[in-house]
């Protein structure tokens, strides 16, 4: 019979510890997502200009209103943390 494997759900505090330890390569592309940390793929040319045109219209849309915030950290909760920048 097989045991099952214990998953551990890392903090947004835990990702930040370990990124500060070293435990990831400065060029790694990870992000904590619902308590895991999960490799991302490189962000390719048409990715890129997706967001750039999403963004100018967007922006335009909201003109003064609002501030439209692309790519950039957030954190959602104890656990995730998606575009977060490792300190």
């Amino acid at each position: 019979m097989a045991m099952p494997l214990a998953a551990h759900r890392f903090t947004v505090d835990e990702y930040h510890r370990m990124g500060q330890a070293g435990v990831f390569h400065e060029d790694d592309r990870v992000e904590l997502i619902d308590g895991q940390v999960v490799e991302m793929s490189p962000i390719g040319p048409r990715h890129a200009a997706c967001v750039d045109r999403l963004n100018r219209h967007l922006s335009q849309r909201v003109s003064d209103r609002a501030i439209v915030r692309v790519q950039t950290p957030v954190v959602r909760g104890r656990h995730a943390a998606p575009n977060d920048i490792l300190g």
